[in-house]
């Protein structure tokens, strides 16, 4: 089986042109979609997106461009600031329940909202035949 061609932006032509042109990334949808495409599953899919994301991120803001000594502190702090916020989304994303665990909740939660007036009922049954059994 024949993988499918990484998604880019540049269109394949059999001509090469003269100039340099600047490659384009592919948007993060276009991504998922290619792993998908490759049998990954959605979150697996999305995973590879991040690393790669995270990669190309990591090349743009550390290519100093013949500068490298004046921005590097400031090519690490941005690298930083942006891992932090990749670490926050990351948690916020972790701490989030998922469809099975919302439903299970749900159901729980109905079940003793719907057998809370029973046992009330047992305990102050309990209740008036103990108070009634003293007198």
């Amino acid at each position: 089986m024949e993988k499918p061609p990484i998604p880019s932006a540049i269109p394949s032509s059999s001509q090469s042109p003269p100039q340099r042109q600047k490659r384009k990334l592919p948007t993060p949808k276009e991504l998922v979609a290619h792993y998908e495409s490759l049998g990954m599953g959605s979150q697996e899919a999305s995973l590879k997106v991040i690393d790669d994301l995270q990669n190309a991120l990591f090349v743009v803001v550390s290519s100093g461009r013949g500068k490298k000594d004046r921005f590097m502190v400031d090519a690490s702090r941005k690298l930083d600031s942006v891992n932090s916020r990749l670490a926050i989304l990351e948690m916020k994303l972790d701490s989030k329940p998922g469809f099975p665990q919302t439903l299970t909740l749900g159901v729980i939660s109905a079940g003793i909202a719907s057998a809370l007036p029973h046992v009330f009922g047992a305990f102050s049954q309990i209740w008036n035949s103990v108070r009634s059994a003293s007198k």
